[in-house]
């Protein structure tokens, strides 16, 4: 959803959005309630009309607008700000001047100031500088939240979000597709998608996307599911070999092999996401490719230790980085 937060220019804004009503189903809704009071999710697209706003004001509420994580943008009907750029440099998204606010506004205008921005962040910061962006993160606090997921029907395609990834393979002594052939493979990723979202379903784990020999799993960013998430893949990686008995009807030993990593991309339903550029994307994919190992479950640095069960933190060990950010592998169980 696209939310415009003015205190005096409500229906100049709503007239430019061609939106009198403010219906509930309406694409942006413009309104006049103090930011402060909102609560914003990190998927939303927020924009602040700071033509009727003091300099503390607007420093406040830009404070808030970084807090919340959120897509943030300026919104300038009246044509006050002297420095529009002044803005950018403090990591607003988009600039909305007077006179496209006289022209009218169009839903395909912001979605193409998310795709800009989508696509500056995996130009401008790649590899190591990622990695210690995570660093400097977890160092002022920035983690998961606490309290309830609103559900995945109420994220807005095309919006910019925090999310955790859940990298989910199945191996065995050999390459299980070669030596049971191709029906059989058929099979198996039949069974093993339903086998996944029946178990991931307790932390409401979102089956996002699927290649020829791996799941991804996109995971609300609440600390409660990130620590449901890493108990029941320690839980599935213990009881792998049964599993591939009963659940998966394998005559193998076979293994599973999880990786979880923290970080954000534009959302879009499940089947719908060939087009979606993510460094976070990328390199959950990497990591399940370069770094993850059969019977561990890995967990990149950007995921925050609180994050982890308490009782489980001793049960993970360093083990190195990828493109500059660190990584953590479970201990083997002994089967």
């Amino acid at each position: 959803m696209i939310y415009i937060f003015s205190s005096k220019n409500e229906s100049v804004l709503k007239r430019a959005l061609g939106n009198t009503s403010n219906k509930k189903n309406s694409w942006a809704m413009v309104l006049s309630s103090d930011l402060a009071k909102q609560d914003i999710n990190s998927w939303d697209q927020v924009y602040l009309d700071v033509s009727c706003l003091s300099p503390s004001q607007i420093k406040k509420n830009i404070a808030l607008l970084k807090e919340s994580r959120a897509f943030w943008g300026i919104i300038d009907p009246k044509g006050t700000v002297p420095d529009p750029a002044s803005f950018f440099f403090q990591g607003a998204g988009d600039y909305i001047a007077k006179l496209l606010v006289s022209k009218g506004l169009d839903k395909k205008r912001f979605l193409e100031a998310l795709a800009f921005a989508a696509e500056r962040r995996g130009t401008q910061r790649t590899g190591r500088e990622e990695g210690e962006a995570a660093d400097k993160a977890k160092k002022k606090g920035q983690t998961l939240a606490s309290g309830k997921f609103p559900g995945w029907k109420s994220i807005r395609t095309g919006t910019q979000g925090v999310f955790l990834f859940l990298f989910v393979s199945v191996s065995g002594k050999s390459n299980v597709r070669t030596l049971i052939g191709e029906k059989a493979f058929g099979v198996l990723k039949s069974r093993l998608r339903d086998f996944l979202q029946q178990n991931l379903k307790e932390f409401d784990a979102l089956f996002w996307m699927e290649t020829e020999d791996s799941n991804l799993y996109l995971v609300p960013p609440r600390i409660d599911n990130c620590r449901a998430a890493i108990e029941k893949a320690l839980k599935i990686i213990l009881n792998s070999r049964l599993i591939g008995i009963e659940n998966l009807g394998m005559t193998i030993p076979i293994e599973f092999t999880f990786a979880l990593h923290y970080g954000q991309t534009i959302f879009k339903a499940p089947g719908k996401t060939g087009d979606i550029i993510s460094e976070s994307l990328n390199f959950i994919f990497h990591l399940g490719a370069k770094k993850a190992e059969a019977g561990r479950l890995t967990i990149s640095g950007a995921v925050p230790d609180e994050a982890i069960p308490a009782g489980l933190i001793d049960f993970f060990r360093s083990t190195g980085t990828l493109e500059g950010i660190s990584l953590s592998h479970s201990r083997r169980f002994v089967h």
